[in-house]
């Protein structure tokens, strides 16, 4: 049993410990919600493990609460690149965007915010706050009251508008799945189809040719994207990673899994409307998506060449 105040394994800040068997519930004042296996605990003790690393796993994790931590993507979980300045300080202001009721509200922050700037320590945060601020190159997208507390400012708003349209010229639909034999005609005949008949065109990375190590090729495809299609069937970790990626990014993921198999989604996905599929009924499964993805951003522009 571990004791109510521990060390967070992932950011170092004490944090509180509830036991689940053999599993931990966290609560984190940095990280925030988040479920750890013992093993997985085990050996975040004995890595070395950098400052930025722990920092852009903090980040990711604040971005995906009540993510279920375990030896099989922990390595995935620490090979996160550290995201480029202009988007961490987007991140903050998306998340401003999050917390205020109203235009011209003060938000007070607090240690959250650190991550959710995938920030190294508080001086970092406050360089990307100092730089959302400034009015020397018109950005004045934030400002400061006298307490520690930010208001979005008009150019805010505008701003946060534009930075919402995630790869909005994008014609690919990357599609999340386990790679296995018996799914590979749901895939060929039914979902792939589905994203052509949207008018996208799917791609899939174990298709594709390239010299990338596997895990940085996804990762790029996935912010090539205008959205992620995540088919849960088989419950593969994989796949919760990149669909919680792609929902960090702000692009758009449509959620499916096999009806028999739905009921074992993960607790911190229950809450989206996940498309469920049925062997025989296929063609109505391919209408689902198409109409789901028209319905949410639109027909896209791909066209098959004939």
């Amino acid at each position: 049993m571990v004791s109510n105040m521990e060390p967070c394994p992932i950011c170092q800040e004490n944090l509180n410990y509830t036991s689940l068997g053999d599993s931990y519930r966290a609560t984190c004042p940095r990280c925030g919600e988040y479920a750890i296996t013992g093993s997985a605990f085990a050996v975040l003790k004995n890595r070395t493990i950098s400052l930025r690393q722990r920092a852009n796993a903090s980040g990711w994790l604040r971005e995906n609460q009540n993510f279920s931590i375990s030896t099989s993507n922990l390595d995935a979980l620490f090979r996160l690149k550290t995201p480029a300045f202009h988007d961490r300080a987007d991140k903050i202001l998306l998340e401003l965007e999050k917390k205020t009721g109203y235009a011209g509200e003060y938000v007070g922050v607090d240690k959250s915010w650190i991550s959710w700037g995938w920030c190294l320590n508080e001086a970092e945060f406050r360089e990307l706050i100092s730089y959302l601020s400034t009015t020397t190159t018109r950005l004045d997208l934030l400002h400061r009251n006298g307490s520690d507390s930010y208001k979005i400012t008009a150019n805010g708003w505008e701003h946060l508008e534009r930075i919402k349209r995630i790869n909005i010229d994008s014609q690919q639909g990357f599609v999340a799945m386990w790679f296995d034999n018996s799914l590979q005609e749901v895939y060929n005949n039914t979902i792939s189809q589905a994203i052509f008949d949207a008018g996208f065109k799917p791609h899939r990375v174990d298709q594709r040719e390239h010299n990338n190590k596997i895990d940085d090729e996804i990762i790029a495809e996935i912010r090539r994207s205008r959205f992620v299609l995540a088919d849960f069937t088989g419950h593969r970790g994989g796949v919760y990673f990149e669909a919680g990626f792609a929902k960090g990014l702000g692009i758009e993921v449509f959620w499916t899994c096999r009806k028999d198999d739905i009921d074992n989604l993960h607790f911190d996905i229950r809450q989206y409307n996940c498309i469920d599929w049925e062997s025989d009924k296929l063609e109505e499964f391919k209408k689902r998506i198409a109409f789901r993805i028209e319905s949410v951003i639109g027909h896209g522009p791909y066209q098959i060449e004939k």
